[in-house]
């Protein structure tokens, strides 16, 4: 599960490579039923993602920053077990405007979100 997992992740990297200037990834596989991936991503307009996601059978843990060329977030989903009045907690959205209720996300799901804001707003260059 893991290892596809960390898989499927270096496949959708692959899809996005247009998109990205820069990568340091590290996968630590910390048993056949946990991993760790963390990292930052840069893309070709000098935007950032950098991220932390423990993934194992039973739990999730992560932090996914994604911040524009001043290093101010745009939007940051966590699970870190802070804004109990959230009806999605503890997962949960940071953006300019506040904290609100998110679904659970992984990283596959942040690249697209990510991929998507930009082509909408033309950040993106082919």
């Amino acid at each position: 599960m893991i290892r596809d997992y960390f898989s499927d992740v270096e496949k959708k990297l692959e899809e996005i490579k247009w998109l990205i200037k820069k990568k340091m990834i590290s996968f630590n596989l910390v048993s056949e039923e946990m991993g760790i991936i963390k990292g930052k991503i840069v893309f070709v307009n000098n935007y950032a993602l950098d991220f932390r996601e423990l993934v194992s059978v039973g739990h999730t843990d992560y932090r996914f920053h994604f911040m524009n060329r001043t290093n101010s977030v745009i939007m940051r989903w966590d699970s870190a077990p802070h804004h109990k009045e959230i009806t999605t907690f503890p997962f949960h959205l940071h953006t300019p405007e506040g904290v609100m209720a998110c679904d659970k996300v992984n990283l596959i799901e942040v690249i697209d979100i990510v991929k998507a804001l930009m082509s909408k707003s033309g950040n993106e260059r082919k």
